[in-house]
């Protein structure tokens, strides 16, 4: 980055009146990568009509539909056995199944189970639940999550 004083040997001490252009041109590529990587995010492949609704719509909703369960399923860091907690009672493996078909069957099939999964479950500890939740006759699973506060 220096800057030319115009000092061709001719004696004329002027400075040379150009635009040093190397740093817009250093610019001009970071945008044009960070374009690059980004642009392909932005635009969705599958285009798909999503629904609306309103608070009111959603509360008339859940109104009109089955009982909710919550289903937790809870592995500490060093366990090798899941322990499941249906609402807030704690069931065995064995239990389970019976429990899951007796909402279905009380319901019409109608309930709704959400699965709260602790961070140290394995793929397979929530795959037996679907699994479990199918054979049942529970067709509505949904999954809760906590928002990433930040660490």
């Amino acid at each position: 980055m220096g800057m030319s004083t115009g000092g061709d040997g001719g004696g004329h001490g002027a400075p040379k009146a150009d635009i040093n252009t190397t740093p817009l041109v250093d610019v001009m590529l970071v945008l044009l990568i960070i374009f690059m990587i980004t642009a392909p995010l932005m635009a969705d492949k599958v285009k798909v009509d999503l629904p609306t609704a309103t608070a009111e719509q959603e509360a008339k909703d859940a109104a009109s539909q089955g009982p909710r369960v919550t289903l937790t399923i809870v592995r500490e860091k060093s366990s090798s056995v899941p322990k499941y907690y249906w609402g807030e009672q704690l069931v065995t493996a064995e239990t389970l199944e019976a429990r899951m078909k007796a909402e279905a069957t009380g319901s019409n099939n109608k309930v709704r189970m959400k699965i709260r999964a602790s961070k140290y479950c394995k793929y397979e500890d929530v795959s037996s639940i679907l699994k479990l939740a199918k054979n049942t006759g529970i067709a509505n699973v949904s999954f809760v999550s906590s928002p990433d506060r930040g660490k």
